[in-house]
């Protein structure tokens, strides 16, 4: 196997107190290098060189969902090495502006989920502190915008 470093963006999109969260297909676990095993994700993809992460994770979000979102800060930063790959995940808040959403193959379900139903969710730990950290983040922006 090759040697690698990717760099990978992904988005907590929040919608009126909801936070949309992405069932991956058994395709797509079967054809990762880094996590056959985690059905729940979040929006996102990577990022191709000479491309802004921003850029990158916009672009993912329409391919995956064809959503249109108000990205927020970065809110974590993770480092997987494994297989000889070293993965830099950046995950984003943001705010839906606009869309419906409609899946791409890699994905098979999704749900738009209140704070108290990932809490009590069988996610992951990583899945459930980026969460939490786009509503400290998106909540008081909203608020702010809208007086």
């Amino acid at each position: 196997m090759q040697k690698g470093f990717m760099v990978a963006v992904k988005a907590v999109i929040i919608k009126e107190n909801r936070v949309l969260v992405l069932q991956r297909s058994k395709k797509e676990m079967e054809q990762s290098h880094m996590n056959k095993h985690q059905k729940w994700d979040l929006p996102g993809g990577g990022v191709y060189f000479h491309e802004k992460s921003e850029d990158g994770l916009q672009r993912e979000i329409w391919e995956e969902t064809q959503l249109q979102v108000e990205l927020g800060k970065p809110i974590s930063l993770f480092d997987v090495i494994r297989n000889q790959v070293h993965l830099c995940i950046f995950t984003y808040a943001a705010a839906w502006k606009s869309g419906e959403v409609c899946l791409s193959e890699e994905h098979e379900a999704f749900e738009w989920l209140t704070l108290e139903e990932v809490e009590e969710s069988g996610m992951p730990h990583w899945l459930k502190r980026d969460i939490l950290c786009a509503f400290a983040e998106v909540q008081p922006y909203k608020k702010i915008k809208n007086t």
